[in-house]
């Protein structure tokens, strides 16, 4: 599909999930699929309210979107990353050490691994059937807001997990 074809694409299922006059515009006028994807991590909450986008739509951003901490349906294992969101059936693992503060984003069928230490502070949304298991250590602090799935923490030291229930 065409960069048009997908611009025109993604607005069309954002507008018809009711997508605001001002993102739609912002789908429209993006430069490149960087742009879209910047867009994406910023629009979240429409993002997970909407089950948006499609999983086809998804799929035109392979290869690129994981440098946006993106994940689709695959394992993944990361280091510090600053944002980390994950769909579909993906499988990883996320560290985070010293003074990192980080958002993570799961949800669908995605099983996570999160090892949390030293100074670092990380949250954590999780919906659907998500599988989370978080260890923490050190001094580290990590929220949880889980909207659904399952949770398992283990925390040592003077470590923090604190879990949200919103469901």
């Amino acid at each position: 599909m065409s960069f048009e074809e997908l611009k025109r694409a993604l607005a069309a299922e954002a507008q018809a999930k009711g997508i605001c006059s001002e993102w739609y515009s912002f789908i429209l006028r993006a430069t490149s699929k960087e742009r879209l994807l910047t867009l994406f991590v910023k629009g979240l909450d429409f993002v997970f309210d909407n089950d948006f986008p499609s999983a086809e739509l998804r799929a035109e951003f392979k290869g690129l979107h994981e440098h946006y901490g993106v994940f689709i349906d695959e394992p993944f294992s990361v280091a510090d990353m600053r944002r980390i969101v994950a769909f579909g059936t993906s499988e990883g693992k996320a560290r985070f050490s010293g003074f990192c503060a980080a958002q993570v984003w799961a949800r669908d069928d995605t099983k996570l691994v999160v090892e949390v230490e030293d100074n670092a502070f990380v949250c954590i949304d999780i919906t659907s059937r998500t599988k989370v298991e978080i260890t923490a250590s050190g001094t580290a602090k990590v929220t949880v807001f889980q909207h659904g799935g399952e949770c398992i923490n283990r925390a040592s030291g003077n470590a923090n997990i604190k879990v949200i229930d919103k469901r």
